[in-house]
């Protein structure tokens, strides 16, 4: 092989390839025709480029290279003048003369183009732009349209995989130049022929001295390690390209999501993070990057090519079943398809259904490698007979399961769990400091009641609403996580919906309308990524867990806290859908809930209190208060609400009607809105206005000393600040209670 990195060994190269190529009559045949093709461009003018005929020839005839088997079509675009025009006057543009700006003009070409033709077709159709550009710009596209090609062209010339295609076409060429002809800039009266050889060099040298003389060797996964079973995509792939397309330079997984809304209405949350799972473990075209997602080099191969044929040598070594239903029509000829799916169930002692050897079948079928009559006679074809050459291995199926050993006999030691590792304690708390007055104390007594036991990490904290409960389950979340910028992944809030009364809400069920699919649900995906981080703390927040009653919910999870089983999530096989038949119930994971109690929510039973680390909140210290004076109101009008809320809250307190401190930031905000806009309101009237709509609405109860010494209290401070409404709705509850024996805002 030829070192085409040495500029002498490259001009040997070129001009073994030129003599072997010319002495062929397809080649010489296919070079008459670039030729004719390239004059009659060159020739054209703008009307006629404009014209519906001639653009149809560029886009659909064009013997720049062929399309494969991904072509796509684009007569929607061809059949608009106004794309016609517009791409006219592309074929017109003057390129700089300096090389680097060339090649920046010509990327921001082909990234024009091909978002303009892409708007009328049903995915971007890469080779053929190239082909269209080479032939506005033969003097710096090669015909090696394929980008994989192109790149592994780059690689041995250069040593690296090049840049865009555009500048990775400009700098072979230029490379070549240099080796043949001791320039490195073609002149820009170079005859057609010349520029049609020019164009298919780098082609004959990537097939003489690049490309494998043999297919690559597979090298083949064990079956324990493979993905168990292969999955469809909806929509097939015309939806993977077009996911491919628009992650291509990389995009945030929450906008891949809602990008894959677009294009599949019809898919719930859930089944989309599934489908995305499929495109990235089992195809191999994406891979996680942060919070992103990017192309895998297999995912920018397939992209560019449409070919399906591009993914089967992974699915061949790496998905379960695939190797076997070739190896089973190579060695064995046609059979039924009934009789292949049986011998394909016995691969894997999980699948107890025979939906997972269908599916395989169905999508190898989509992928061009089977073929079956009206009989339902399932054969390779010509591909699949290429793909099942390639299998130089004995498929292995999975062993059945080992037996659970009987009580009391001999077992197997069982490896310590990892330990979870966290910041130090007074980087904690510092960190939870940060988002709200936290006292080291309390933050120290969460600290212990979470971790005093080595699995079960729950804590329940009760009390005022508003008294930010969830703000310090969130901050402890994210402190533990040791990463203040990158913690998203290890912190999940759940709010708790009425009527959950069953675990699936939290644990996902198989889909009873679409059978080989599982629905996920949030708490699922971060559950299986907290077991397959176990050193890594993750934190569940379940916000108000007693709209609902927590023991149904949770039943599960609350077992497997306590005893260390596994929690079963179906039974349809090892893995379905992505999804494990169980999983161990992470050490790593905390679960903090927050209740209110209030006659919307249930009490708490004593199976979730014996497992649970309770806090109460009932203490709120206005002086504590993070935000006075950070507002925009004069220091008068801040002392009077102030003083009024602190005596509110000491006469509300014996009762527990007072308030916490979402309530003093409603009640300031108000007050801040109401002088900003310039309202005539005086601060005694926007007092009343905000206590009666904020604080008043929490009084209620039955008839107690407390209760009543609260109200009366309460009548006596609004009368001293002048709240007159405030002070009328109070007398008429404390009439209320003298004569029903209970009183509430609402009635």
């Amino acid at each position: 092989m030829a070192d085409l990195q040495d500029i002498a060994a490259l001009k040997r190269a070129c001009v073994q390839s030129l003599k072997k190529a010319n002495a062929s009559p397809e080649h010489v045949a296919w070079g008459q025709k670039l030729r004719e093709f390239l004059l009659k461009v060159r020739e054209a003018d703008v009307p006629t480029i404009e014209s519906e005929e001639f653009q149809e020839q560029i886009w659909n005839e064009n013997p720049v290279s062929g399309t494969g088997r991904g072509k796509i079509h684009v007569d929607n675009a061809i059949g608009d003048p106004n794309f016609r025009t517009w791409l006219a006057n592309l074929s017109q543009r003057q390129l700089p003369t300096s090389p680097e700006a060339r090649g920046q003009v010509l990327d921001a070409l082909f990234d024009e183009l091909l978002e303009k033709v892409g708007r009328y077709t049903v995915r971007k159709p890469h080779l053929m732009t190239y082909r269209v550009m080479a032939v506005f710009f033969p003097t710096d596209f090669t015909v090696l349209t394929d980008k994989k090609s192109l790149r592994m062209l780059h690689r041995a010339m250069f040593g690296t995989h090049g840049g865009k295609g555009p500048t990775c076409h400009m700098r072979i060429l230029r490379r070549i130049d240099e080796a043949r002809l001791g320039e490195a800039i073609i002149q820009p009266g170079e005859s057609i022929a010349a520029l049609a050889d020019r164009m298919r060099l780098p082609w004959l040298l990537f097939k003489d001295y690049v490309e494998p003389s043999e297919p690559e060797k597979l090298l083949p996964f064990p079956a324990a390690r493979r993905r168990k079973g292969l999955t469809g995509v909806t929509g097939d792939f015309e939806t993977v390209q077009n996911v491919l397309d628009y992650s291509s330079e990389g995009v945030p997984r929450e906008d891949l999501r809602n990008y894959f809304r677009t294009i599949c209405p019809g898919l719930k949350d859930v089944s989309i993070n599934s489908q995305l799972n499929v495109i990235a473990s089992e195809l191999n075209c994406l891979k996680p990057d942060g919070d992103r997602y990017i192309l895998t080099d297999r995912g920018h191969t397939f992209l560019e090519s449409g070919d399906p044929e591009d993914l089967m040598d992974w699915l061949v070594t790496r998905v379960l079943g695939v190797d076997h239903v070739l190896v089973i029509l190579r060695d064995e000829g046609p059979c039924p398809k009934q009789t292949l799916v049986s011998k394909i169930q016995q691969v894997n002692p999980g699948w107890t259904t025979i939906r997972a050897p269908i599916t395989i079948v169905n999508e190898l079928a989509k992928f061009g490698m089977l073929d079956s009559d009206d009989q339902g006679i399932v054969a390779l074809t010509e591909a699949g007979i290429q793909w099942a050459g390639r299998i130089h291995w004995e498929p292995e199926a999975l062993a059945p399961p080992m037996p659970t050993p009987e009580p009391g006999g001999a077992a197997g030691l069982i490896p310590p769990e990892p330990s979870v590792k966290f910041p130090p304690f007074p980087q904690v708390c510092a960190e939870v400091s940060k988002h709200g007055h936290f006292s080291e104390s309390l933050i120290r007594k969460l600290d212990a009641g979470l971790w005093a036991n080595k699995r079960r990490h729950f804590a329940v904290f009760t009390g005022l609403s508003g008294s930010g409960k969830t703000l310090l389950a969130r901050a402890y979340g994210r402190a533990i996580a040791g990463n203040t910028t990158g913690h998203s992944n290890q912190l999940c809030t759940i709010p708790v919906q009425p009527g959950w009364y069953d675990p699936t809400v939290l644990l996902g069920y198989v889909n009873p309308l679409q059978g080989n699919s599982y629905i996920r649900t949030p708490f699922l995906e971060f559950l299986l990524a907290a077991a397959n981080a176990p050193t890594r703390p993750f934190t569940v927040v379940l916000d108000e867990m007693n709209l609902s009653r927590p023991e149904q919910y949770l039943a599960p999870i609350l077992s497997a806290m306590e005893t260390g089983a596994d929690l079963s999530l179906h039974r349809e096989g090892e893995v379905f859908d992505g999804i494990p038949a169980q999983v161990g119930y992470p050490s790593n994971l905390v679960i903090i809930g927050t209740v209110n109690m209030d006659e919307t929510t249930h009490g708490l039973s004593d199976k979730i209190l014996d497992r649970a680390f309770t806090i109460e909140f009932w203490d709120v210290d206005l002086a504590q208060y993070p935000r006075w004076g950070k507002r925009k109101l004069d220091a008068g009008q801040e002392a009077m609400a102030r003083k009024l809320l602190d005596e509110l809250m000491d006469a509300l307190k014996p009762a527990r009607l007072h308030f916490g401190w979402r309530v003093v930031d409603d009640v300031l905000e108000y007050m801040e809105r109401v002088t900003t806009q310039g309202d005539s309101a005086d601060t005694v009237t926007t007092l009343d206005n905000v206590v009666y709509a904020k604080i008043l609405p929490k009084l209620r109860g039955d008839d107690s000393p407390r209760f009543r010494k609260s109200l009366d209290e309460c009548e006596r401070i609004l009368k001293v600040h002048g709240l007159s409404a405030c002070q009328t709705k109070v007398r008429e509850l404390k009439d209320d209670l003298e004569s029903t024996g209970s009183a509430r805002f609402w009635r």
